[in-house]
């Protein structure tokens, strides 16, 4: 193979609703995902190993979740080639938009076709998912539902809004396992036996978050970014567990006004102005 170079797009939750809190502590999801603009970016060339470095260093190393799924790919499959993989990282850390994730769906979308492994979507994401519940919405590769703890996926059938969109981080994470034990110590009832008479039924809204209560609680930056975003846009929400959130925005203009604000008030560290996108960048490339 020749060495590539592969983008690794931010995901948003276009809403994210907790239906049941299951017996082995993991949560049974009715949300919905979509792709930005903004993009981790993969440096990939052949190797007799598996290396992975990054653009911030402390990330790279056999802890990165891409080294991590494609050594277990490599033995699963017995492969005798390896990969460089060098991250340039433009997605903030602990934000709720799936960046290592991301990371590591394109590294595995590029591992199985460089060693000729040639497994089906459907295949990679029932091999991954036990690695991250957010890497399959990346594998799948479209806009889409996600039921389960994220891996049963249907095409997600509305249109998507088209307003301009301004991402903003506080500066600060979220661990996601922190937000998720913080919302199951207020939600006792959701670990109730999973039966139809007591699944949860939520209407699926643009922006609703269930975690968001919670993660607004650990973080006063999040919370006073998302109530200065409030103030100045049609709608604002947080994605995935945090701390990144979203707004639309009428046009570019307004958009650029609202982050140079978060900027110079300190409320954000960094914002992005984009769109919102229903396709995955390497989906777009196989078109």
């Amino acid at each position: 193979m020749t060495a590539l170079k592969l983008a690794a797009p931010a995901k948003i939750n276009i809403y994210l609703a907790i239906t049941h809190i299951r017996t082995d502590g993991m949560h049974e999801l009715d949300t919905a995902f979509a792709f930005s603009d903004v993009c981790d970016w993969l440096h990939i060339s052949p190797a007799d190993n598996i290396d992975v470095s990054c653009s911030r260093p402390h990330l790279g190393g056999e802890a990165n979740l891409v080294h991590r799924l494609l050594s277990a790919f490599r033995k699963r499959y017995q492969i005798n080639q390896g990969l460089a993989v060098h991250i340039d990282k433009h997605i903030p850390e602990q934000a709720g938009l799936g960046g290592g994730s991301s990371d590591a769906a394109t590294a595995l979308m590029a591992a199985n076709k460089s060693w000729q492994v040639n497994l089906s979507i459907a295949a990679l994401i029932a091999f991954a998912t036990p690695f991250g519940a957010d890497i399959p919405c990346f594998l799948y590769g479209q806009a889409s539902i996600a039921h389960g703890i994220g891996e049963k996926l249907l095409a997600y059938p509305d249109p998507l809004p088209d307003l301009t969109m301004l991402l903003a981080w506080p500066g600060s994470g979220l661990s996601t396992a922190k937000v998720f034990n913080h919302f199951d110590s207020t939600h006792s009832a959701l670990t109730a036996p999973q039966q139809l008479d007591s699944m949860r039924r939520v209407q699926r809204k643009l922006g609703q978050n269930d975690l968001e209560q919670s993660a607004c609680s650990m973080s006063q930056p999040l919370s006073k970014l998302l109530q200065s975003l409030r103030k100045q846009s049609d709608i604002a929400w947080m994605s995935g567990s945090g701390s990144a959130c979203i707004a639309l925005c009428q046009s570019p203009e307004q958009a650029t006004d609202i982050a140079q604000v978060l900027l110079t008030e300190k409320l954000a560290s960094w914002t992005h102005i984009g769109n919102i996108r229903r396709l995955h960048p390497l989906t777009v490339s196989k078109a």
